[in-house]
């Protein structure tokens, strides 16, 4: 009995994180935002956003006013990459790249802000184990 309470309670916890998250963009996202939002979980999450609280990122934030808020320059480092990201233009086609930009114009600047970390952002690749090396002397 306790565990089905405790399930319920999770599955209520993460449906309102949720429709938390969905409002916090202030309106309802169309076709072309929700693939960019799914796209965005796929490939970008993993270095864009923090793995765990207190984590650092390994990309910078992203939102809508990540290139001054101009589409254009925001889809070419998608497309071409940079030196610490890679190119998407062989996994993504335009219109997924566009769909991705335009998701990323409806997160606030003060979503990302509170996801990033007071801790210092690595300047590499590095492996888990130096990540977990560098955490421990951080501490």
């Amino acid at each position: 009995m306790i565990r089905s309470m405790c399930g319920v309670g999770v599955v209520a916890l993460a449906l309102s994180a949720e429709a938390a998250c969905a409002q916090s963009t202030g309106a309802e996202l169309n076709d072309t935002q929700r693939l960019g939002r799914q796209l965005f979980n796929q490939s970008c999450r993993v270095c864009h956003t923090p793995p765990a609280l207190n984590a650092p990122l390994y990309g910078p934030a992203l939102t809508r006013d990540t290139q001054r808020g101009k589409d254009d320059l925001l889809a070419e480092i998608i497309r071409e990459g940079t030196p610490r990201m890679p190119a998407f233009k062989f996994q993504f086609g335009t219109d997924q790249i566009g769909a991705i930009v335009a998701y990323l114009r409806t997160v606030p600047a003060q979503q990302a802000s509170s996801q990033t970390s007071s801790q210092p952002q690595p300047t590499g690749p590095a492996s888990r184990s130096e990540r977990a090396r560098q955490q421990r002397e951080a501490d």
